[in-house]
């Protein structure tokens, strides 16, 4: 009996077509770079359209303008972190400022005191959703209803004239302040140092533990990269009037958080409760207690994001936090007996001004949508479109809708109606 043995077959090398190649050599990119790219061409498609977008000045604006979303997002950052999620804090935002800009303006306190009143009321808020959380209400839901009572929140907050304006006074300093430029260097030169020395530290650590570790690639190149970048952003942002304090107040919160999430026991029960709550809360780390804080500590950023772009509009109104778009959307179904009923809606809003909203409403609802027989359960489909614009003087409010309203299956004849609505508080 003769045994043959084959011989062993080399695999064959997969083939890797020119796309799959790219993909593999951007997927091993830090994953800064990809952003970095697909922001350049951004900025180069809008360059195209106009040589002053690139221009010192809007640079800087467009910087401040980040700020607001950048701070906002940053307190977010610690809710997902735990796997919640939060859709109330651009509207607490609003309220906060709304508050802040109460005590300064209206009451004439020190911008101390206004800060502080925001800050904690933000903090209070979102102490009360995440109290509300811990009992097992998912967190979708509690912030959503969270944000329609804070839309409704801000107009009782602001005075009749549903806006309070903010210029010449010491809340406006938080975005009109300016750091000269000579001390703005200076703040850049002490910011690479500091990278530099940690990334030193860094290095001398994994050295002393036999680490494999390169002083040129690890500590040289990045300290040589962040500078430059320093030094370019402070250049940009000097050449207007110097250096805008809110960019000040988002690098000093960037670098708190990044020390708090990175060196201290805070951070290690914060991505361990993200990655399993379960396991975390095996190993003894107190799960809750860690949601309550990650939400704390969004609250707060969502009080300092308010309090800079009502310094930065100088105004709150009724559209803060909240922007001049406003989104809505809904699908309800049910059963009631026998019949199993279903509808959505979409809507669409534009605040032009603090008083004038445009708004554009589509409606659709069916009673049974089982049948089509009679009037009594045909499908109705509605196109709502309108005004609305608050009479702050008289502490009134007019709405003017066209309604455009339709029936499936030809039951009824299609129809507009030209609704009017006046609103009087008293």
């Amino acid at each position: 009996m003769t045994t043959t043995t084959q011989p062993a077959v080399a695999p064959v090398a997969e083939q890797t077509t020119g796309l799959g190649r790219a993909i593999q050599t951007a997927a091993r990119m830090p994953r800064s770079i990809p952003v970095l790219i697909t922001l350049a061409l951004i900025w180069a498609v809008f360059y195209s359209q106009s040589h002053f977008y690139l221009s010192f000045g809007n640079l800087t604006n467009l910087t401040l303008q980040i700020v607001t979303t950048a701070i906002l997002s940053l307190g977010i950052v610690f809710v997902l972190l735990v796997g919640e999620i939060d859709l109330s804090s651009a509207a607490l935002s609003g309220v906060c400022a709304a508050v802040a800009g109460t005590f300064v303006v209206i009451h004439g306190m020190p911008l101390a005191v206004g800060i502080v009143a925001a800050v904690a009321f933000g903090m209070l808020v979102t102490f009360i959703e995440a109290l509300v959380i811990s009992f097992g209400v998912p967190s979708l839901i509690v912030t959503l209803g969270g944000m329609v009572i804070l839309q409704g929140l801000i107009l009782v907050v602001l005075p009749e004239e549903f806006t309070i304006s903010i210029a010449g006074t010491p809340l406006a300093l938080l975005a009109s302040t300016t750091i000269p430029a000579g001390a703005s260097y200076v703040l850049a030169a002490l910011g690479s140092l500091a990278f530099a020395g940690y990334r030193l530290f860094q290095h001398r650590e994994r050295m002393s533990t036999g680490s494999q570790t390169s002083l040129v690639r690890n500590v040289v190149v990045p300290s040589v990269v962040a500078a430059v970048g320093l030094f370019a952003v402070v250049f940009v942002l000097s050449r207007q009037r110097g250096l805008p304090l809110p960019v000040l107040i988002l690098a000093v919160m960037l670098l708190v958080a990044w020390y708090w999430t990175t060196q201290t026991r805070y951070g290690t029960h914060l991505y361990a409760v993200g990655g399993d709550r379960e396991a975390a809360q095996r190993a003894g780390i107190p799960v809750r207690r860690m949601v309550l804080y990650s939400f704390l500590v969004l609250g707060a950023c969502a009080a300092v994001a308010g309090m800079v772009d009502s310094s930065r509009q100088l105004g709150v109104s009724v559209s803060s936090g909240a922007g001049p778009l406003m989104l809505k959307s809904e699908y309800m179904a049910g059963r009631d007996g026998q019949r199993r009923g279903a509808g959505w809606y979409g809507h669409v809003g534009y605040s032009f001004t603090p008083r004038l909203t445009v708004i554009a409403r589509r409606d659709v609802f069916d009673p049974d949508v089982d049948r089509e027989t009679t009037l009594a359960d045909a499908r109705e489909r509605d196109w709502v479109g309108g005004f609305t614009y608050d009479l702050a003087p008289y502490n009134a409010r007019l709405q003017m809708n066209y309604l455009a309203k339709t029936f499936a299956s030809g039951i009824a004849t299609s129809r507009g109606l030209l609704l009017t609505n006046l609103q009087v508080a008293w």
